[in-house]
């Protein structure tokens, strides 16, 4: 029992009980997306958490022939909340040179007052959306003070009125009626200015000179349309506060400087004042993209690219690449479905070995079902579901342009899972932001698909998924909703038992265990998610001798064996309508 605050003791040791921390399961966040694709800024092969579609374009910003931007915004409009966007490009990897093929950022190359490259000012992300760029360069005078003690030739140290304002790194004049040098300020006392050997005084100056001390600073101008940024109290010597390349880099949304080492003297070395000029030779490498530039790849921490780079996210619980679709849009016909096909193979391979995700896969947009139904079924898989045919939105200019559905239905799942819970069919809600369909199905069409487990949208109250089907097979699986609240139970069960990891291998923990898993599972039969009249009817919990037997336990292995039913959507509505014959044997009241 602990006592209150203002009770006095004597000093000692004092025992408070304090009650540990709950051990329980919670549901896990299936919501949330990961998107790969084409956009026109923004870092490449870096997941980028977004929380709205104004963000998205802060960062990203669409780039014309991608469906990247259309998905995530449709992501948005239809309930979700959260996502993780990763750029792509055609990109020169490792040490090989950037060709014209690759995606490149526009840069500027500003030459010193002797005529050599000394800073390199670039755009912050690759593509020709940093030609845009205005920079400008000034020069600018700083903090001053005055010479109180004569200066001899070579010195490395003087005496001043005023240190206030003079910071290490600095770049310092010293300068009298007739005279001036440049120093680099190494410290700073309190009456004090010092500086290194190799910008030593070549002058000798006099206090009643008079002899006076001037910081000189750079300035920095960027503009990007209507975006304007401003530094100033820059300095190019690495050991400054104010190190142009280190400031840049961190405060600026725009650009980065890279400080390209001149061997020009003090002060020939800074870049003169100019006129502002435009970045150049920004590329997007997109019109050389491949299937392995969207799949990327996984080397390890700080080495992933692309698709792969979503792997290690384990709160993504949704995977969508539209832009695989550009491959098939670009060369129609076996080559272009093969470029899809691979990206569609590589998230199926990711989701069918992390056993943590779900992917959401579209179709060539075609007016042809026959092509349609061979393209679904080269799949066998759980872990995915198709959507076809493509949706209808309207841009700002008032078309109307058909985009692949991934990312509305990725929407979609996300506003029934926080409307309802995973276990609900992401099927018979509106899509919102939709006014068209690529093609018009009939309910032949629609039966005809769906038996092939091809997701259709259908005309009514809107437009709205008319299929909840995975590509799968095995008739276990045949429902999204099923497989997604497996993946939620995977992914709560394995976060909240992380507690049991070096607890006793013990009957106690065993009965621990057993405990909170059927009472994390009883919460669930309560929302509707299992089958059955009542709990004993729709789940079962095994963790005891016979789960854990001697040897295993001599293993450190820990077995919990759990079977629930889940709760399957009614796919088909059956009326039957009779007729009842009156007693003149004339028809009845019908009944339904």
């Amino acid at each position: 029992m602990s006592r209150p605050a203002g009770d006095i003791r004597p000093p000692g040791v004092y025992v408070s009980n304090v009650d540990a921390p709950a051990r329980g399961y919670t549901l896990a966040d299936t919501r949330i997306a990961g998107f790969v694709g084409l956009a026109a800024k923004g870092p490449l092969d870096v997941p980028v958490r977004i929380s709205s579609w104004d963000q998205f374009n802060d960062v990203f910003s669409s780039v014309d022939i991608a469906h990247l931007s259309n998905a995530v915004e449709g992501f948005f409009l239809n309930g979700g909340q959260t996502c993780y966007v990763v750029r792509v490009s055609h990109r020169a990897r490792g040490d090989a040179q950037a060709g014209p093929e690759h995606a490149f950022a526009s840069e500027r190359v500003v030459k010193d007052g002797w005529d050599k490259p000394t800073l390199r000012v670039r755009a912050k992300s690759e593509g020709r959306w940093g030609n845009n760029v205005w920079v400008r360069w000034a020069q600018s005078i700083g903090a001053k003070g005055l010479l109180t003690s004569d200066l001899e030739v070579g010195a490395g140290e003087a005496l001043t009125s005023n240190t206030r304002g003079f910071e290490r790194g600095q770049l310092v004049r010293i300068y009298d009626r007739q005279n001036s040098d440049y120093v680099v300020l190494t410290d700073v006392g309190e009456r004090s200015l010092k500086w290194a050997t190799t910008t030593p005084v070549n002058r000798r100056y006099r206090a009643a000179g008079p002899t006076y001390f001037e910081v000189i600073e750079l300035e920095l101008h960027v503009a990007l349309r209507d975006r304007k940024e401003t530094f100033r109290a820059l300095q190019i010597s690495p050991t400054s506060r104010r190190y142009v390349g280190r400031i840049v880099e961190y405060e600026s949304r725009i650009v980065s400087v890279d400080d390209l080492a001149s061997k020009s003297a003090w002060p020939h070395n800074l870049p003169p004042a100019d006129v502002a000029a435009k970045l150049v030779n920004g590329r997007d490498g997109t019109d050389t993209l491949t299937p392995e530039d969207i799949i990327g790849f996984d080397q390890g921490p700080g080495e992933r690219a692309g698709l792969m780079a979503l792997a290690a996210l384990e709160d993504v619980g949704l995977l969508c690449a539209p832009d695989a679709m550009i491959f098939p849009q670009r060369k129609p016909g076996p080559e272009g479905d093969l470029g899809a096909q691979r990206v569609h193979d590589a998230m199926i391979n990711m989701c069918e070995n992390l056993k943590d995700r779900f992917a959401l896969l579209d179709i060539p947009m075609s007016r042809d079902i026959e092509i349609t139904r061979r393209w679904r079924r080269r799949t066998d898989t759980s872990y995915a579901a198709y959507y076809w045919p493509w949706v209808g939105i309207v841009e700002d200019d008032g078309r109307i342009v058909k985009v692949p559905p991934c990312g509305h239905m990725a929407g979609l799942y996300a506003r029934c899972d926080t409307e309802t819970g995973v276990h609900r069919a992401p099927a018979n809600e509106p899509l919102r932001g939709v006014v068209d369909l690529s093609l018009l199905l009939t309910e032949d069409d629609q039966g005809l698909l769906n038996s092939e487990a091809i997701n259709v949208f259908r005309l009514s109250r809107g437009i709205r998924p008319w299929g909840a089907r995975t590509s799968s097979s095995d008739s276990s699986w045949r429902f999204v909703n099923v497989r997604r609240l497996f993946i939620m139970l995977r992914r709560a069960l394995e976060e909240g038992s992380r507690w049991v990891v070096f607890e006793p291998n013990t009957p106690n923990t065993w009965d621990s265990v057993r405990t909170r898993v059927r009472a994390f599972l009883e919460k669930l039969y309560e929302k509707g998610m299992f089958a059955g009249g009542s709990p004993e009817e729709s789940f079962y919990v095994k963790c005891d001798a016979e789960t854990n037997p001697p040897e295993a336990c001599e293993q450190g292995i820990l077995a919990v064996e759990i079977g629930v039913a889940p709760a399957i959507p009614a796919e088909f509505l059956v009326i039957r309508v009779t007729q009842k014959l009156g007693e003149d044997g004339q028809p009845g009241t019908e009944k339904t």
